[in-house]
């Protein structure tokens, strides 16, 4: 009887352990991939081309002569960040490469000058990802940074054979920082390389008292405002070794 029962439990023992065996092996790839994955650290580096937008701003650079609501400007933007399963965190630059409000001004009668504007900010960002698909990916996210608008005044006039004393341009500088939130989706066209769009709303907390130059001159935007950044982006992604 004893050697029965030991018998029977060495084939009970056996046969587990090969429908465990079995099992693990029935398990499919994409199974094991997502949770090898949930325990890698993936670097990311994000490239992006958009649209920014502030909706509702006053632009202004000499009161008097009025404001023009609204601006917009070609985008351009990098984001490294660091992932880990499903949670994301890193830091962005954006920059706005062009303006299309053209705000009014009086120049002086003998200083004829053009007017441009840059936008410029440096943001933390976490994001967090959910999954769509088996190559699909999306993720909502908070970043707080720095925004900065700058306005440039060039002199219109071409160099002659009179001496100019001083440069032929100034520069205004509106520091400010900005709170916001953004969602994207992401598609793996291949192994490393996503290919995604996403949306950013934030606000801007400019000085309420606007910089002036030595024209009279004021940095054409102040206060709060909301601005909108659309785009669609370009990812490398790579395994870390921790």
């Amino acid at each position: 009887m004893r050697s029965a029962a030991r018998f029977a439990a060495v084939a009970a023992a056996a046969l587990f352990g090969t429908f465990a065996t079995r099992a693990r092996a029935e398990v499919p790839d994409s199974m094991r991939a997502t949770r090898d994955m949930s325990k890698v650290t993936l670097g990311m580096a994000e490239f992006g081309v958009g649209f920014f937008t502030l909706p509702g701003a006053q632009v202004c650079i000499e009161r008097q002569a009025g404001c023009r609501s609204g601006d917009s400007s070609l985008a351009l933007s990098a984001w490294p960040l660091f992932r880990r399963g499903a949670f994301a965190a890193g830091a962005g630059v954006m920059l706005g490469v062009t303006s299309s409000t053209d705000a009014p001004h009086n120049d002086p009668p003998d200083v004829p000058r053009d007017h441009s504007r840059r936008y410029f900010s440096v943001e933390i960002t976490g994001r967090y990802y959910l999954p769509l698909g088996e190559r699909f990916d999306g993720w909502v996210g908070v970043m707080t940074g720095l925004g900065v608008v700058d306005d440039i005044f060039q002199s219109q006039k071409g160099l002659s054979d009179y001496a100019l004393v001083g440069p032929r341009s100034s520069v205004l500088l509106t520091e400010g920082f900005t709170l916001g939130a953004g969602a994207g989706v992401a598609y793996e066209i291949a192994e490393r390389w996503l290919l995604g769009a996403n949306a950013r709303v934030a606000n801007w907390f400019l000085p309420s008292t606007p910089l002036r130059d030595p024209l009279g001159d004021e940095a054409s935007l102040r206060g709060n405002f909301t601005a909108i950044v659309l785009g669609i982006t370009i990812a490398y992604r790579s395994r870390l070794v921790f």
